[in-house]
């Protein structure tokens, strides 16, 4: 087998990735009706006693394993320098903290984060963030000089500013909540900024798949 078939091989593992993670967030709102898409985060889907955490825990960790061949495709496809490295080892430990993330550390019942796991869920997710931020930089800097890559590059940036916007919302409205003391009763104010920030990364990834 020669390197453009593994690569292509490789790179379809990244096209699965978020088809595979909308399929969990459809099956995850099937199941239960009562969540809301726009009003709660993804982690509430799969929090301690959650009615379908298992089923949803085997779907996720499936999305977070095909991050790491895609970011084998990724290193072979783009050109030579430290971008690519940075984009390799961010992509795979994106992948390895999201399966322990999924499986070892969910929020506790109620979408709160009291207990150790639960912190621990919070805590995994900040190192998640600046991973997703590197890799979207260093693919800009990787594909800005190759012609074949370059528009995808310039798509990369664009990506990483609405994912930066949506982040700082994020951190700026929970320290908002919790400097008043109390919870947002709006659900459109609870998820949706901190869904979109996780959600232009994988919007991000399918089209450099179908390349």
């Amino acid at each position: 087998m020669n390197q453009t078939c593994q690569m292509k091989i490789l790179a379809l593992c990244g096209i699965l990735a978020p088809i595979v993670y909308v399929v969990a967030l459809v099956v995850g709102n099937v199941l239960d009706p009562s969540y809301s898409q726009i009003g709660k985060t993804v982690s509430e889907l799969i929090q301690r006693s959650a009615p379908n955490r298992d089923l949803l825990n085997a779907i996720f960790v499936v999305y977070n394993i095909l991050l790491i061949p895609f970011a084998v495709a990724l290193h072979m496809g783009l050109s030579k320098g430290w971008a690519r490295n940075v984009i390799l080892v961010a992509l795979v430990l994106n992948g390895v903290l999201g399966v322990v993330w999924t499986l070892f550390f969910p929020l506790d019942a109620g979408g709160g984060s009291v207990s150790l796991t639960g912190l621990l869920h919070l805590i995994v997710g900040a190192l998640v963030v600046p991973l997703i931020f590197a890799i979207e930089l260093s693919f800009w800097r990787s594909a800005r000089k190759d012609g074949h890559w370059n528009g995808y590059g310039k798509f990369s940036l664009a990506i990483f500013a609405v994912t930066l916007v949506f982040g700082l919302a994020t951190v700026a409205f929970v320290s908002w909540c919790c400097g008043a003391g109390f919870e947002s009763t709006n659900p459109a104010e609870k998820g949706f900024p901190k869904r979109r920030s996780f959600q232009m990364f994988d919007l991000e990834s399918l089209p450099f798949d179908l390349v």
